[in-house]
């Protein structure tokens, strides 16, 4: 039988798998909804760059340490996955492993297959939420990381953050969802932790759905930060993006509305739109944000408006707006701009 999709070869060779995609930051892929992309009825949820960024764990038995491929596959210019791509992989992984999925690959087949264009190592902190949320999600115990960092929560002394690992800290981040005792308990400590540690724990933040009691602090704080003479913005987009695991919510359209009205700079403008593109599906802060990107950020509009627009959440209410006589001047040309470029 010939096989023509991941989901099948996965399959055919009896393992279970669960999928996620690290485009802009973790988020679990249901193995359904995959089959619907591969068959080219459904455009990828998440584009980036025109790629969908797939962590794809697979094992044989319950219980076992799952194997893991990052892949990075080809979109175009509907969203829709390449299939030509994903037959390259598939016949340059058959040609690695044969049909014996858990048979262990050499260093030099690792290296064979990792020169294909269509695999990537993801960043560190990203790897690290990655690992931490793939062993909660399969049952499997925590890294040895954790405790110490369980431990320094309950009595922050000293410099013995220092030591801390990045691991445990994303495996303390990543129960935070389930464990509302945790919540609060991070959520009183947080701010008067050491400024490398609070940095870690906010940019794990973003990879899960925190409860929104503990992303209503993070945005208060936001607050603070703006009647500073010199207000952060790296700070701010930190605090933002540690919220962008949670759904639209009206405190956080406000506070983005309430950013844009003053003028935010180019960090900020690129974290909405890679980490809370979300709530832009509401149609009057979509273009209040065009409206600054355009009017402000002229030469980040062309490739951020390219992202947004094929981001399938988006896209029909951008381009149902296109010729909108109530957009701004300066809206319209950056778009008539646009068009006439890619015309």
């Amino acid at each position: 039988m010939q096989i023509n999709t991941l989901s099948e070869f996965l399959t055919q060779a009896g393992t279970q798998f669960r999928l996620y995609d690290l485009g802009r930051r973790l988020q679990p892929l249901k193995n359904s909804d995959f089959e619907e992309i591969e068959a080219g009825r459904r455009p990828y949820p998440w584009p980036l760059q025109r790629h969908a960024w797939l962590a794809v764990s697979y094992w044989l038995q319950a219980g076992q340490q799952p194997y893991i491929w990052f892949l990075k596959l080809p979109l175009d210019e509907r969203g829709l996955l390449s299939p030509a791509a994903v037959k390259h992989f598939l016949s340059a992984l058959v040609e690695q492993l044969g049909q014996d999925l858990g048979a262990p690959l050499t260093e030099a087949q690792q290296q064979q297959l990792a020169q294909t264009p269509f695999t990537f190592q993801p960043a560190q902190d990203k790897l690290a939420a990655f690992h931490a949320r793939l062993s909660l999600d399969l049952g499997l115990p925590p890294s040895a990381y954790l405790a110490p960092v369980q431990a320094y929560l309950e009595a922050p002394e000293g410099d013995s953050w220092q030591a801390l690992g990045l691991q445990g800290l994303a495996d303390l981040v990543a129960r935070l969802p389930a464990d509302e005792a945790l919540c609060r308990q991070l959520g009183n400590r947080l701010f008067s932790l050491p400024l490398p540690v609070q940095n870690a724990l906010l940019s794990q933040c973003e990879h899960h759905a925190i409860p929104h009691e503990l992303a209503r602090q993070l945005l208060a704080a936001i607050s603070p930060e703006l009647e500073r003479q010199t207000p952060d913005e790296e700070r701010i987009a930190l605090l933002l993006r540690a919220t962008a695991g949670c759904a639209p919510f009206a405190a956080r359209r406000d506070k983005l509305s309430s950013l844009l009205a003053m003028a935010p700079g180019q960090t900020l403008m690129l974290t909405i739109a890679a980490r809370l593109w979300q709530e832009l599906t509401d149609e009057t802060l979509l273009f209040e944000f065009l409206d600054v990107l355009a009017g402000r950020h002229a030469p980040l509009f062309n490739g951020l408006f390219a992202e947004l627009v094929s981001t399938p959440a988006l896209r029909p209410l951008i381009l149902a707006n296109l010729h909108n006589p109530a957009l701004s001047e300066q809206l319209r040309d950056a778009i008539g701009n646009l068009l006439s470029i890619t015309r």
